[in-house]
């Protein structure tokens, strides 16, 4: 029986880090649920307009060092885990400035919350937990930060107070930092399976993971911000944010137990080919589930989007493949420069259908790009 369930485990490993998306997933849709229903459309776009900007801030903040700080506690570096942590810091404080020049300080009184959620992000050690790979302690995570979520979506709905939206995120990034530093300093000690070990990384790979893991954290909001300004298209947003969540935590599963083959392919493309389907097939049905009385504007967005979670998917997949090859140290960097340099160059398009048309047009280039990368950089390589 040992046997079996040893040969079983590497298929169904990443279950308690889709438990925990999926205890994150249901507070996040029960939150727009209450949200949805409790203020006007207009009211929540512009709300999701600045939520999408300060998520880049965190991205900032987090300075793509999430898989790396992983391997540095995995292959005992603390030291350099540790400056990795105090980098982070600093640059969260120069987020945080960023985010106020950007939205201005006559409403600062009303969004000053949300500059919670860099620092936050920066100083949290949910890494060391999955670097130990104690998935079922993330699912807890995921629940305190829900269950704080939902709480004051509840009170923001009842007292129908505007100001009280933008305290909805930042208590979810609170009490995650709160969870994660009680467990991370409290190693479980029923553990079933060590860590795999892993040898220290040379320079190139550590500067080709910050930039692919830059990449991928800035992707799900970065189109949005530099080409957006209809206040539906942050509301789609929400949505597809929905599916870039489940597919973060079942990469970073993937990732800290080094998942190889077939079975990577299997958990990462799946569940967004099936949320692909069910935004090409049932747009309408999405929409209704979470906003109250929906425009067909909306409905409209969601289906010409129904093939963002698969691109995403996809290039997810290739940065898993890719990251950690020293030969492929500049790709991700490049990309993303690319990305943010032809964003500003690029004229909008006037319609809110087109600017999703040119943003999956976008990542399908991207993702191009990987393909012949992992072309060129892996030929010499064993199969990933």
């Amino acid at each position: 029986m040992d046997r079996i369930a040893h040969s079983l485990y590497p298929l169904f490993y990443p279950l308690w880090l889709i438990a925990a998306n999926l205890t994150a997933r249901a507070g996040g849709m029960i939150i727009l649920l209450i949200l949805g229903h409790g203020f006007a459309a207009n009211q929540l776009g512009d709300y999701f307009a600045m939520l999408a900007m300060v998520g880049l801030g965190v991205t900032a903040a987090q300075v793509g060092t999430g898989p790396l700080l992983i391997r540095l506690q995995q292959a005992g570096n603390l030291r350099w885990a540790m400056a990795c942590v105090v980098l982070r810091a600093t640059i969260s404080l120069g987020a945080i400035l960023w985010i106020v020049v950007e939205m201005g300080t006559d409403t600062l009184s009303q969004y000053w919350p949300l500059l919670l959620m860099p620092i936050t992000a920066a100083l949290s050690p949910d890494w060391i937990i999955s670097a130990r790979t104690e998935f079922s302690r993330i699912s807890m995570i995921a629940l305190v930060a829900q269950i704080a979520g939902i709480g004051t979506a509840a009170w923001a709905a009842h007292a129908s107070n505007p100001d009280w939206l933008f305290t909805v995120a930042p208590a979810i990034s609170v009490a995650s930092l709160i969870s994660s530093i009680i467990f991370a300093f409290n190693p479980a000690k029923d553990r079933t399976t060590e860590p795999p070990e892993h040898a220290a990384l040379s320079q190139q790979s550590c500067f080709g993971m910050i930039g692919f893991t830059l990449l991928a954290g800035v992707l799900p909001n970065l189109d949005f911000v530099l080409l957006g300004s209809d206040t539906t298209l942050f509301l789609a947003q929400r949505i597809f944010l929905i599916c870039a969540a489940f597919l973060a935590a079942i990469s970073g599963a993937l990732f800290a137990k080094q998942q190889p083959g077939h079975l990577r392919d299997i958990w990462l493309i799946a569940p967004m080919a099936a949320a692909s389907l069910v935004l090409w097939i049932w747009p309408d049905g999405v929409a209704a589930l979470i906003y109250t009385k929906p425009s067909d504007a909306l409905i409209t967005l969601l289906q010409t989007g129904a093939l963002w979670p698969i691109l995403l998917a996809l290039l997810s997949r290739q940065i898993l493949i890719l990251q950690e090859h020293p030969s492929a140290m500049w790709v991700g960097w490049l990309c993303l420069c690319g990305m943010i340099l032809s964003a500003d160059l690029l004229p909008a398009p006037a319609e809110p259908s087109d600017i999703l048309i040119l943003m999956q047009v976008r990542l399908a280039l991207v993702l191009a790009l990987f393909y012949v990368s992992g072309l060129k950089y892996l030929r010499r390589v064993a199969p990933s």
